[in-house]
């Protein structure tokens, strides 16, 4: 997966594009990755995308798409058009929506002659609360195999599933895991959460990190101790 900085995704959760480019343009040289969730995207549009990718950041657009697979393939071959990096839909899904993403974004993405994104399936929420963590863990696994079955290239996932995730579908099938926090940081409304130390030690491809950053008086700074702690966890 490479160095530190090609792991990180910074989550712009702001409804304001002219607070999300602020941010955006602040870490450019140190992160590669932007998400760009129903926050931002309901506020400004696909102008979003273009934004964030013209100061040359890869955009993971996380929509998690669930409808009938017919409107879900439309969906995904439209992201496609913005030359997202990486989309989301729900692994709740059936299988013949799963399946209809992947195609819409294979043929899309073939007949325009760009690199096609990747389709990543989201488990379980970080806000579902970890009482009856057997249960929880035995779901997420549940919808990772379905996912895997449906051709998606990987999961979003919590670090806490991620070890079980990693060790049944192997090292090719790529595990997102939001609910990133440092030490210290506030309590929130995401309950299954690790440090990117934790993260990455339990399988995590790739970590999302929001508050902890757009919250933060120096993003930079804050930014710059997660890669040294993803980069320190990735040597271990």
């Amino acid at each position: 997966m490479g160095s530190a900085s090609n792991r990180l995704i910074v989550a712009l959760d702001s409804p304001s594009l002219r607070d999300a480019l602020k941010l955006a343009k602040r870490l450019q040289g140190l992160v590669r990755y932007a998400k760009i969730g129903s926050v931002l995207f309901t506020s400004a549009g696909p102008v979003a995308i273009q934004r964030i990718r013209a100061l040359g950041l890869e955009v993971f657009l996380d929509l998690k798409f669930h409808d009938i697979p017919s409107t879900v393939e439309k969906s995904c071959r439209a992201a496609v058009h913005h030359r997202v990096w990486m989309v989301t839909v729900h692994a709740s899904g059936d299988r013949r929506m799963l399946e209809a993403a992947v195609a819409g974004v294979k043929q899309e993405a073939a007949r325009l002659g760009v690199p096609r994104p990747r389709v990543i399936g989201v488990t379980v929420l970080t806000s579902r609360d970890s009482h009856n963590q057997r249960a929880l863990l035995n779901h997420a696994v549940a919808l990772a195999a379905q996912a895997k079955r449906a051709g998606l290239d990987g999961v979003v996932a919590s670090a806490w599933e991620a070890s079980t995730i990693r060790r049944r579908f192997g090292k090719q099938f790529v595990i997102v895991c939001p609910g990133i926090r440092l030490v210290g940081s506030r309590p929130s409304d995401q309950m299954r959460i690790a440090s990117p130390r934790e993260a990455i030690a339990r399988g995590a491809d790739f970590l999302v990190v929001g508050r902890a950053v757009t919250e933060a008086q120096d993003s930079r700074a804050v930014v710059q101790h997660i890669l040294t702690e993803t980069e320190a966890a990735h040597r271990c």
